[in-house]
């Protein structure tokens, strides 16, 4: 059983177990990197000393309740930051799971085969009967060990998108509510 210990001995369990953890941390880096990249390049224009944030800028007519028929309407410029409207890629590894499973069979494959064999004879006669007896003794012997080591190693990540950002959540709520009349109170 010494034998089988001895397997797990010099295993590069920091390496087995670490690489992978690194890997994904390296992987969460690029990704946060990926996101600062989308947000410079889409989200904001100009130098790098004076940044102005990209907006989409649209006039929206929308109709207004005064208490009056036909509703009148009125038109309100929207500058949206663009930010606030797109999905910014913001992916994250949610988990990490290294499962390492080492399996050894202590069993060696040798084969030794050896035989031997012995004849004897003996004639003779008594009587005036003559006989004869012959005979052979043979023995064989084999001996059959195998060895066998095996070994799994998985790595799973899981990867998901984070929730949309309040800035857009807000934005659509507003949109959303763009279609309802405003009420303005008519007291003179």
């Amino acid at each position: 059983m010494a034998g089988v210990a001895e397997q797990f001995r010099g295993l590069p369990m920091e390496a087995l177990i670490g690489g992978p953890l690194m890997a994904a941390c390296k992987a969460q880096y690029h990704l946060a990197t990926v996101m600062v990249e989308f947000i410079t390049t889409i989200g904001f224009t100009g130098k790098p000393e004076k940044q102005v944030a990209r907006t989409l800028n649209f006039d929206l007519t929308r109709p207004v309740d005064d208490g009056t028929t036909p509703l009148q309407t009125q038109t309100i410029t929207i500058n949206a930051p663009l930010l606030g409207l797109v999905p910014i890629p913001a992916l994250l590894i949610e988990s990490v799971t290294v499962d390492f499973t080492m399996e050894v069979k202590s069993s060696t494959q040798d084969t030794a085969k050896s035989s031997s064999s012995l004849d004897a004879s003996a004639s003779g006669g008594f009587f005036g009967v003559s006989f004869s007896v012959k005979g052979s003794v043979a023995t064989s012997r084999e001996n059959t060990r195998s060895t066998d080591n095996s070994a799994k190693y998985n790595v799973n990540v899981i990867a998901r998108q984070q929730q949309p950002q309040e800035g857009m959540s807000k934005m659509m709520d507003l949109l959303a509510s763009a279609v309802d009349p405003i009420a303005v109170n008519s007291g003179s």
